[in-house]
């Protein structure tokens, strides 16, 4: 199986942390968010992709849960390789007319143009190694006004880290640097 499978193999499913919270909950301290991750190839909801298109788009649903509080963040990611057959994570803008609560993997009417799609001028694109039976890889950004986003991810059989900080000025104003850790369900 090549890289890239490899690594979507790992990727995608649906994920979740309540393992973490049942553990941080026995401890008396919960330090992060409840949160679900959903992750799907969406190669086949975008119309006029290349005909030799080598790499997967996915549609990356991410739901939070603070207290009360509940936040939908979906992403639309692309997956390639690189000259030294590394994974490539390269984000994309959500397209234009698509709210972020139409914006999931089970939308069947979801159609998106590649020619209309735009890469995030704000995200650095992030490259995983591969590591043992899994992939890692970091990712710093520049969002500008002072403001620094640091994306830690690795992913293994079954699991998935994800580690989010934004920063302003050097101090963190959002995120977790000790990862949520999230089970394949």
């Amino acid at each position: 199986m090549d890289t890239l499978k490899r690594f979507t193999n790992n990727l995608c499913g649906g994920f979740n942390n309540d393992k973490q919270i049942q553990d941080q909950e026995a401890k008396g301290k919960v330090t992060h968010p409840k949160a679900k991750h959903i992750n799907r190839i969406a190669n086949d909801k975008i119309i006029n992709l290349p005909c030799d298109f080598n790499g997967y788009f996915i549609i990356e649903e991410s739901y939070y849960e603070i207290g009360n509080r509940k936040n939908i963040l979906p992403h639309l990611f692309l997956f390639t390789l690189n000259e030294n057959n590394q994974v490539v994570l390269t984000s994309y803008d959500l397209p234009e007319g698509i709210s972020k609560e139409e914006f999931k993997n089970d939308n069947n009417n979801l159609i998106i143009d590649y020619n209309k799609l735009v890469k995030s001028e704000k995200f650095t694109p992030m490259i995983y190694i591969e590591v043992n039976d899994g992939f890692e890889g970091e990712s710093i950004s520049d969002f500008g006004g002072g403001v620094k986003f640091t994306l830690k991810e690795r992913t293994e059989k079954g699991k998935l880290y994800v580690s989010e900080v934004f920063e302003k000025n050097g101090k963190i104003t959002f995120g977790f640097v000790d990862p949520i850790v999230y089970d394949k369900i």
